[in-house]
């Protein structure tokens, strides 16, 4: 009865250890002490496309046509099982011919008799080929999203749920001079010294984006102790299967500070288009009231258009300082045919003069020019111009010029027929446009003309 006892017990010992196998989902291969497969489980023959009928009894290497002659699993049955009981995770890979390349994690475990001689070797075979790819693609996704991240030139945070930021992309970090050291893993309000604790931020993330899911172009404008006066576009996305936020930050400062100098640029360019205008308006005026004909009147303004070109050439030239008078003088006398040294001097300080003023005085020396060619004393090739000026300080930022335009070497009518000289036009932009007062003296051997105005920085 005992024998038949323990033959039962090895029975049902037998049918156990057999279910155990069958119900292992890692293909399982029972080799024999000279390596020889004893049996192996439905989940081996299913993996690697084999019966288990034509398994059975074959040396391990010489399965599948020798496919399973693999030098890493030589090594780990003839060299490394034979010291050690069991080996857990040891990692093959290998390309077989009918299923591809696989990534193979080998658990071996040798089974001995009572006497400690090697009866089975237990090897069971976990294919991690597709999880170590989706390991691969995952980090391969990792790595672009880095790379990603840090390629956009807007500042640009990964905020979790709580707000913490998980990471920054490069941009941020030069943008606003923080390190990572004291960015990852602080709550965004936190970031240098709570500089990012701003009202407007703390509604959109708070507020906006629970219920939204998103923001866009939302303009921020705050002072950064490090940084000072910011004008920032945010864009906010909430993106629920991953529990974390993307805040874009856009520095559109210097773009608002060139927005502002355009328009201010194009509200002085109208205000010069419109002198302009009425400059050439008061010249056609001027010039018809002193032309007899049609066609005096064309030379009259081409001549007083050409000059007021000029001016405005000058003008474009200096478009970021004030002009110097000493340039204006220089600029319609040379126009006239005037040689400096020659037959007309300069000598004064540097006077500099606004746009407005420049017009002005450029009109007027105009009409002292033309007269010199046409009654004065360039009308003879032995007359001279000498022009002086001197400059005062007043109070607050105007400049007193004292001016004085002196003809010689020419005789003159120092009693004309009728107002000549451009008598009114000097008057009127002495007295008028800048702020001054003038007289016109006619000498027996050339005309003077003085004026004391006013210039404002």
């Amino acid at each position: 009865m005992g024998n038949a006892g323990d033959a039962r017990q090895r029975f049902a010992l037998a049918g156990l250890a057999e279910a155990i196998v069958e119900t292992l989902d890692q293909p399982l291969l029972i080799l024999t002490s000279n390596l020889t497969v004893a049996d192996v489980n439905s989940a081996y023959c299913q993996t690697f496309g084999v019966t288990a009928e034509e398994t059975r009894g074959q040396p391990i290497y010489r399965l599948g046509n020798s496919q399973w002659d693999i030098p890493e699993l030589r090594r780990l049955l003839e060299q490394v099982l034979p010291e050690r009981t069991m080996v857990k995770g040891y990692r093959i890979e290998h390309k077989f011919p009918n299923i591809g390349r696989r990534v193979m994690i080998l658990n071996a475990r040798r089974l001995t008799d009572d006497d400690g001689r090697p009866e089975l070797i237990l090897l069971t075979v976990s294919d991690r080929t597709e999880a170590e790819q989706a390991r691969f693609e995952l980090e391969g996704h990792r790595e672009f999203l880095e790379k990603l991240i840090d390629s956009v030139r807007e500042g640009l945070l990964v905020l979790g749920w709580d707000l913490k930021v998980v990471r920054a992309n490069q941009t941020f970090y030069d943008l606003f001079q923080v390190s990572p050291a004291h960015t990852e893993g602080r709550l965004v309000y936190e970031l240098g010294n709570r500089q990012w604790d701003i009202p407007k931020l703390r509604e959109l993330l708070e507020d906006v984006l629970p219920d939204n899911n998103a923001f866009d172009d939302v303009e921020v404008e705050h002072d950064f102790e490090t940084i000072g006066r910011r004008i920032m576009l945010l864009n906010g996305r909430r993106l629920d299967h991953l529990d974390l936020i993307l805040l874009a930050i856009r520095d559109v400062t210097e773009q608002r500070r060139m927005e502002a100098q355009q328009q201010t640029l194009m509200g002085e360019l109208h205000h010069r288009v419109k002198n302009a205008l009425s400059s050439v308006n008061a010249l056609a005026n001027r010039s018809l009231d002193e032309s007899q004909s049609l066609d005096e009147f064309r030379d009259r303004f081409a001549i007083r258009l050409g000059s007021l070109s000029r001016t405005q050439d000058l003008l474009m030239r200096a478009p970021e300082h004030d002009v110097l008078m000493a340039e204006v003088l220089r600029l319609e006398l040379g126009a006239q045919g005037g040689h400096e040294g020659e037959n007309f001097h300069l000598a004064g300080p540097d006077v500099a003069m606004s746009r407005e003023a420049t017009q002005a005085f450029a009109m007027a020396i105009h009409e002292l020019t033309t007269n010199a060619v046409k009654h004065g004393a360039w009308a003879s090739p032995e007359g001279r111009v000498n022009v002086t000026w001197t400059a005062r300080a007043g109070e607050g930022d105007v400049t007193h010029v004292s001016f004085r335009w002196r003809e010689s070497c020419v005789d003159i009518d120092t009693a004309p027929a009728r107002e000549g000289y451009g008598s009114r036009v000097l008057e009127g932009v002495f007295s008028h446009s800048l702020d001054g007062a003038a007289e016109l003296t006619l000498h027996p051997d050339g005309a003077e003309f003085a004026a004391e105005f006013k210039l404002r920085a």
